[in-house]
């Protein structure tokens, strides 16, 4: 948080070098307005942007790819990254302040504060501090060499209240930010102004913040991979018993216990395969998406703590008895724990 006392920027300002102490609907989103176009420049590196458009006029939907206007500042913060350089945590400040004020803030030489990113009511997103440097935000300077700090325009200048578009903008921030630096999206680390060790005197983001439903956004576009892709068994139908020729359904029922929702027909989605991704099986199946996958989720988004089913049909091709193993899977990101799924399909 931004507070100004006679011209005088106070808050935010860097510290010495501290060791820290130790199922939801599907919902449709609105569409989410960018902001005004602005005139690019270079962008740092680590952080590749491209020419700044406006999302009102291309009616984007969340969530969608973060398009940060490139403004650096040359004042309040530190080139590369001190200690071992990595980047563990992503912090969430609001301004107190408007956004016009608080990037004329940030520019004032001495002024001993500044963030990566400042987010605008309409959700159009500034940069002003590369990732790969060190920007003076959270007033400690462990977690200023170790985050990227997020600053949210709130203020009786301009709006008391976070908007839509600012909830949308942040996690959609906050996704690219976890994919380039293997942050996991979770309240230990994606924390708030308030929640740094020390001097702990800010009360940011505040308690009109909605971690929860931001948590939840954020879900929606998780980098899918091995740290965030996991699931646990609720349920299967009976096996099959078909004639020869005859066909039947099965059904899976799953928990996402992973921290990125599965979103049908995106790459985030979940499906059912044949371990080992074995094609051997596939004259059991009809209408498979593939050989070695028998079905994609049948909900359209599953977030975090939902269920997903999935449904497949089989075929009695030939008399006999067959054994399905079956595990989870997003393709092009990770398997789901190994489950020890199976279904065994009895043809007469």
């Amino acid at each position: 948080m931004l507070v100004l006392t006679a011209a005088v920027l106070v808050s935010c300002t860097a510290m010495p070098a501290v060791t820290p102490v130790a199922p939801r609907p599907v919902v449709q989103f609105p569409l989410v307005g960018a902001g005004a176009d602005a005139t690019p420049s270079a962008a740092p590196d680590g952080a590749p942007r491209v020419a700044p458009q406006s999302r009102a006029a291309q009616a984007i939907r969340f969530p969608y790819v973060a398009q940060p206007d490139w403004v650096p500042t040359p004042y309040n913060h530190d080139i590369g990254r001190n200690g071992d350089g990595s980047i563990q945590y992503i912090v969430i400040h609001y301004t107190a302040i408007s956004y016009n004020r608080t990037l004329k803030a940030f520019n004032l030489p001495n002024s001993g504060v500044s963030a990566h990113y400042v987010i605008r009511q309409d959700g159009h997103i500034a940069q002003l501090v590369g990732e790969a440097d060190t920007a003076w935000h959270a007033g400690n300077g462990y977690f200023n060499d170790h985050s990227v700090g997020i600053e949210i325009e709130k203020s009786e200048e301009s709006n008391p209240d976070f908007t839509p578009e600012e909830y949308y903008a942040a996690a959609a921030l906050a996704c690219a930010i976890a994919a380039r630096h293997n942050i996991p999206l979770d309240r230990e680390h994606v924390i708030g102004h308030n929640e740094i060790p020390w001097p702990n005197n800010h009360s940011d983001p505040g308690p009109t913040w909605g971690w929860p439903h931001f948590m939840y956004l954020t879900s929606l576009c998780a980098p899918a991979n091995a740290d965030t892709v996991h699931a646990s068994f609720v349920s299967e139908s009976p096996f099959p018993t078909v004639t020869s020729g005859a066909t039947a359904s099965v059904t899976i029922t799953l928990r996402n216990t992973g921290a990125t929702a599965w979103r049908k027909g995106t790459p985030q989605e979940a499906r059912i395969a044949i371990r080992g991704n074995d094609k051997s099986l596939a004259f059991l199946g009809t209408n498979w998406p593939t050989a070695d996958r028998p079905a994609a989720q049948n909900e359209d988004i599953v977030a975090p703590g939902g269920t997903a089913s999935f449904t497949f049909t089989v075929i009695g091709a030939t008399p006999g008895t067959y054994v399905l193993p079956l595990r989870g899977v997003v393709d092009g990101a990770a398997w789901m724990d190994d489950l020890g799924l199976f279904t065994t399909i009895t043809v007469r």
